[in-house]
Order: C-alpha cells, then sequence, then structure tokens
C-alpha cells in the first residue's frame, strides 16, 4: 500500500510539468492569437527563474553552496524524507528524474542549458518584437 508521504511526493512531482508545459508550450502560440503573449511568456519565465534562485540564496546557509533550486523539488524530497541539507534534496532535477524514469535519461546541465536559452529566446522577443 503506498503511504500518503509517497502519494504526495508523486503529486508534488509532477507540478512541474505543468509548468513546464506552458514555459515551452508557449513558444508555439502565435502572437496573432495571443497580443500579450510575449509579455506574459516572458514575466513567466523570469518569475520562476527568480524563484528558483531566491530559494537557493535562502537555502545557502543549509546546503553551504549556491545553486537554483525549485522550491517544488525542495517539498517533494522532503516528502520523500530527504533533508533540504541533503545533496538529493538540494541538487535534484524533476526533468532529469522523469526522463530518466521514461529510459531517456537527460544530463542535469541540458536541463540547465535549456532553461537559460529559451529565457535568452524569450528577452529577445519581449525586449525586440513585441
Amino acid at each position: 500500500m503506498i503511504s500518503v508521504k509517497k502519494a504526495a511526493a508523486e503529486v508534488v512531482f509532477g507540478m512541474p510539468f505543468a509548468l513546464v508545459a506552458i514555459w515551452f508550450g508557449l513558444f508555439l502560440v502565435p502572437t496573432s492569437l495571443w497580443a500579450g503573449k510575449v509579455s506574459f511568456h516572458f514575466w513567466f519565465i523570469m518569475i520562476a527563474t527568480a524563484l528558483q534562485f531566491l530559494w537557493g540564496f535562502l537555502l545557502m546557509p543549509i546546503t553551504k553552496k549556491y545553486r537554483m533550486i525549485c522550491p517544488l523539488t525542495t517539498g517533494m524530497q522532503l516528502l520523500r524524507g530527504y533533508p533540504v541539507s541533503d545533496e538529493r534534496n538540494n541538487n535534484h532535477s524533476c526533468i532529469k528524474e522523469f526522463s530518466e524514469r521514461i529510459g531517456k535519461p537527460v544530463p542535469k546541465k541540458a536541463v540547465t542549458i535549456s532553461t537559460f536559452v529559451s529565457l535568452g529566446v524569450v528577452a529577445v522577443q519581449y525586449f525586440f518584437f513585441r
């Protein structure tokens, strides 16, 4: 029988995929259908990225190093029983874990690079093409 904590961890594990779907899905929405898409997309990505930087900064006294950390990952790993100071908590990627679960592992560096490349593309759209 599955525990409540394990079930809750799986629910939290799924939450980043809604964010990622919006993050990358908005690239497929033409501005002719949604005039404010570029501004929304830019601020959506900026806020999501800033939250990870801020959360990493707030956890720095516990983790003893600075890195981007998703608050959802922290919650999920706490439900799994890993303290914030554990590497499995502050050096984890839900996207990387998902790719491993489906048998198509993606390096964490590729996830990080795609984050910043997409941020750069959206920033260029926001500042030069809106």
